[in-house]
């Protein structure tokens, strides 16, 4: 099946969150739990109250059918929230996220919004960060040239975004540097 000539360039939000999966994370389990042999690592025996590290994909599966809490990751606190929203206002560099923050943030926010403490804050810092750097990104590509576009610490979800206008703007920037040099 072709793709339409806009997506080919690009993954779609629910592929980035479907590679989001694989991300690790920590869960209490509520049961004992066997060990779980898996493709990229075996999950050891799973015993309550003590912590587990998975994949994100399973914390999720557990979750769902009630047989594990998903503890936060540290990022997603609301006082760490707070500190990068700060940062993220004041800089004018990109503040240092996980590279899959928005996918994660969205899939924990769905699924799990009573594991995450003052939830509906934490919704609207990262609304308030994401829109930060949004605003960044679009003033980095209005800054780009011929050579490079620096905009470090961006995630996979805003590289995917930028991504099929960044690459016409480069194209569109050889085609005029070539010009300029011809004559």
């Amino acid at each position: 099946m072709a793709l339409p000539r806009e997506l080919e360039a690009t993954f779609s939000p629910e592929e980035i969150e479907f590679l989001a999966g694989n991300e690790y994370i920590d869960i209490v389990p509520l049961e004992t739990m066997d060990q779980l042999p898996l493709v990229s690592a075996t999950i050891p025996i799973m015993k309550p109250p003590r912590k587990c590290r998975v994949p994100l994909w399973l914390a999720l599966e557990l979750k769902r059918q009630h047989r594990a809490r998903i503890v936060p990751p540290e990022w997603l606190d609301l006082s760490n929230l707070q500190s990068l929203q700060e940062q993220e206002m004041e800089m004018d560099m990109f503040s240092k996220m996980p590279f899959r923050w928005l996918e994660t943030a969205h899939l924990l926010l769905n699924a799990c919004p009573d594991d995450i403490e003052d939830v509906e804050e934490v919704r609207r810092i990262l609304l308030t960060i994401r829109e930060a750097r949004q605003s960044k990104a679009r003033a980095g590509l209005e800054a780009v040239n011929e050579v490079q576009l620096a905009l470090d610490n961006l995630g996979a979800m805003e590289i995917n975004e930028i991504r099929p206008l960044f690459r016409e703007t480069m194209n569109r920037m050889r085609k005029i540097v070539q010009v300029a040099e011809e004559e």
